[in-house]
């Protein structure tokens, strides 16, 4: 994997979950000018008739640019998600474009896996401290009544049992 990619440059950004990247990135790496990836990037969303891929995988939003008298300007530009990079790039060519573009779907697939880690670990703590959840899951996903599920678990009430897959859904165990 291009080394460049990390950490100092790195590529893709998480926020809220989603990963992405940004029409800056992809022009400062593809060594191009940013002004000749939003035209590409505005005539691939010209070309897509999509709306709900265009909506998911591309976001115009704006960064400052520093003046002269402390002024400021603000351009845009886009944040596009795994996918929304793969479609803009494909249409760029070149033995170093390619290499490129291999390497920056590495750093997307390695984010993700950094992510899925974090989410492994943070429920894995979270059944150590509430043990009981992982039966409850385990009983939601057998399809067991409520009452069923209180047999296994100890728990009186089955509202005690609502009330655990409640805040389970509240913590990203259930769905």
């Amino acid at each position: 994997m291009n080394t460049d990619l990390f950490p100092e440059t790195l590529l893709v950004e998480q926020s809220a979950g989603q990963i992405f990247t940004t029409s800056l990135k992809v022009a400062e790496h593809f060594q191009k000018q940013h002004k000749d990836v939003l035209k590409a990037l505005k005539k691939l969303l010209a070309d897509c008739q999509d709306e709900e891929f265009r909506r998911r995988n591309f976001a115009p939003t704006f960064y400052d640019i520093p003046g002269p008298n402390n002024s400021v300007r603000q351009e845009i530009m886009y944040t596009m998600t795994e996918e929304g990079f793969a479609i803009l790039a494909m249409g760029f060519t070149g033995p170093k474009a390619l290499q490129w573009k291999i390497d920056f779907l590495n750093a997307f697939r390695s984010m993700e896996a950094a992510v899925k880690a974090q989410t492994e670990r943070e429920a894995a703590a979270l059944y150590w401290i509430k043990p009981h959840w992982q039966t409850i899951r385990q009983g939601v996903e057998a399809e067991m009544s409520r009452q069923q599920i209180c047999a296994l678990t100890g728990h009186k009430s089955p509202n005690t049992i609502t009330a655990n897959k409640r805040r389970m859904r509240d913590a990203g165990l259930l769905h």
